[in-house]
């Protein structure tokens, strides 16, 4: 082989140890790049759920309680990895309603977190010349924003179809009964007719040509359900509509007590909600939650024979556990409200499972727990009762940022 050729060789060879050279440095600096992408992302993932975490538990503390929502976020995002120095909360109002959000007095329904954090970086400044701002030589700062309400609250409030179960009965006075109604008002008031449709049942039933008048005999034309769902119920946010069916209905229903008014016992309970629930699975939105509201100041006390033998009731308070059993299989909420009941299940049949049980635990066990079962005593004030129904009703806190 000649000189000249080897010397060729030896150059061909020495360019390609160089350029193999420079590859292995170029393939070195795109892994680390890679990496540091990788770390990136990473990292505002985790900021990403801390603050959500943090959003989520705080507004479980709204709207009464900012402080204690504001510690309980700093808590959340502390477990997560975040340093509550680097955090920000504010609280807003998402809902113009004075019961959910007043600055005043300090009642917010959506807390605010911002956190941030810092990824490891091999090439932070290099991540910054291509748009990543924060990124320097010691790493990439990183944020994220989570914002969470309470409540019926939130431009992305969900579908709620409820019917409130108002009990008319000639054992509730005036008095109580103005505090039924005006608590399912206030209900009324709290829901966004936007989302939120309403309906009403009641016990006794009421004529169908007039729903302020209780019927006269038990083989009147009745109804049980006087008002379907609607959503005319307001007309502009939070404020009424007194023309609207479920407003002018709740606001005039009468004591059953009055002259010409059917004879008692009149607390049929299974009958407003076996309509409740009918009206909710046959006319309710699929995508909306359900939810029965129920009022009642004793246990049930009458019943149809041929309605109990239908489904093997052995007595009123069978037939409407029975019936609020089935409302609960189809996936309907059921709160309950016991207004001062003090009595028994004494019309059942003795020896039968309800027989003679309290008022109390009748009504307690027709809720879907306990924590939707509420015990006032009578006279009361009820709107903060609906006030905390229509809250819990309107769920869980949610995500709105």
């Amino acid at each position: 082989m000649a000189k000249s050729q080897r010397i060729s060789e030896d150059h061909e060879r020495g360019q390609a140890i160089v350029l193999f050279s420079l590859l292995i440095g170029v393939i070195g600096l795109f892994v680390m790049l890679v990496v540091d992408v990788g770390f990136l992302l990473v990292e505002k993932r985790v900021v990403q759920n801390a603050v959500d975490a943090a959003a989520l538990a705080g507004a479980q503390e709204l709207p009464d309680d900012a402080g204690q929502a504001e510690l309980v976020a700093l808590n959340y995002a502390e477990a997560n990895g975040l340093d509550p120095a680097d955090l920000t909360v504010t609280f807003e109002c998402t809902n113009a309603l004075p019961q959910v959000c007043n600055t005043a007095a300090g009642k917010y329904d959506t807390i605010t977190i911002e956190g941030s954090s810092k990824a490891p970086a091999f090439f932070g400044g290099l991540l910054n010349l291509f748009g990543n701002a924060g990124c320097w030589a010691d790493g990439c700062e990183v944020s994220a924003l989570a914002a969470a309400c309470s409540g019926a609250c939130g431009a992305a409030a969900g579908q709620i179809d409820a019917v409130a179960v108002i009990d008319h009965t000639g054992s509730m006075s005036v008095s109580d009964l103005q505090n039924a109604k005006d608590g399912a008002l206030h209900l009324y008031e709290l829901f966004s007719s936007q989302v939120h449709q309403v309906g009403l049942a009641v016990t006794p039933p009421v004529h169908p040509s007039d729903f302020c008048d209780t019927i006269e005999d038990w083989s009147d034309p009745q109804t049980w359900l006087p008002v379907g769902l609607s959503s005319d119920y307001q007309g502009t946010p939070g404020v009424l509509n007194p023309f609207s069916a479920l407003v002018s209905t709740t606001s005039c229903l009468d004591r059953a007590s009055g002259s010409g008014d059917v004879r008692g016992p009149h607390t049929d309970l299974g009958g407003p909600m076996k309509a409740a629930t009918d009206e909710l699975v046959n006319n309710g939105r699929a995508s909306a939650k359900k939810g029965i509201v129920f009022l009642s100041d004793g246990a049930a006390n009458i019943i149809n024979p041929a309605t109990a033998a239908a489904v093997g009731a052995t007595g009123p308070c069978d037939y409407a556990m029975k019936m609020a059993s089935e409302a609960k299989a189809q996936g309907i909420e059921i709160y309950t409200i016991a207004y001062g009941a003090d009595d028994t299940c004494d019309r059942d049949t003795p020896g039968t499972t309800w027989y003679d049980r309290d008022a109390v635990d009748l009504l307690s066990a027709m809720a879907t727990d306990v924590d939707h079962y509420y015990y006032e005593p009578r006279s009361s004030d009820l709107d903060p009762v609906f006030e905390a129904i229509g809250l819990q009703l309107g769920g869980q806190p949610k995500l709105i940022k």
